[in-house]
């Protein structure tokens, strides 16, 4: 179990690193970061509202509010697959 939250914490530390990358290559530093964190946040605010329907229900904390502004979509997608994996 010791593997896999080392593992999920460097995982989570490249990606950070990737989309920090992406954006100083794109030139528009702030744009693409304050882009990727509208998209991560809007979509995680579609999946909570529409979690009657669809049974998928990601919890709203400021650890997944944070997630999920930082990595964006991709952290969204981890959040919904995590309770596929530790159930």
């Amino acid at each position: 179990m010791e593997i896999l939250k080392y593992g999920g914490i460097a995982v989570l530390a490249i990606g950070a690193l990737a989309i920090l990358i992406f954006a100083v290559k794109t030139k528009k530093l702030f744009k693409t970061l304050l882009f990727n964190a509208f998209l991560g946040l809007a979509v995680m605010i579609i999946i909570d509202l529409t979690a009657k329907f669809t049974g998928a229900h990601i919890p709203v904390n400021w650890w997944t509010v944070g997630g999920c502004a930082v990595f964006g979509i991709p952290a969204v997608c981890g959040y919904l697959v995590l309770p596929i994996i530790f159930i």
